[in-house]
């Protein structure tokens, strides 16, 4: 893709999280919550013309991560792996332009909250 259509998707994504997320915002799921703090923290927005092409898939793909967590939530025929699939692919993108990003993760052992470096 262009970067120009990344940044119009990346701008669709921007409208659908805002329609869907925060009109139901107390019915949002963690995974979601931390989607979106997670993607608060890389400042990247649709109109930043100057970032690379991967920030604006990384940005996109933690945007549909959300939405596509919301939606296996809140609805039986969205699978739920598909928003960690789409996470997944974010942080490979971060991490082929090298963005360090640290985010809060459930340790599956004690339940408490764990730093981990992505």
């Amino acid at each position: 893709m262009h970067k120009e259509q990344l940044m119009k998707l990346h701008q669709f994504f921007v409208y659908v999280v805002k329609e869907i997320i925060n009109d139901d915002f107390e019915n949002t799921n963690n995974e979601c919550k931390k989607l979106l703090e997670i993607y608060e923290m890389l400042d990247i927005r649709p109109h930043h013309i100057h970032r690379l092409k991967s920030e604006q898939k990384a940005a996109i793909l933690l945007l549909s991560a959300c939405v596509a967590s919301y939606l296996a939530n809140n609805m039986e025929n969205v699978p739920k792996n598909l928003a960690k699939k789409l996470e997944e692919n974010a942080f490979k993108h971060l991490n082929s332009c090298k963005k360090n990003i640290i985010i809060l993760e459930e340790d599956e052992n004690n339940g408490e909250n764990a730093e981990k470096e992505e």
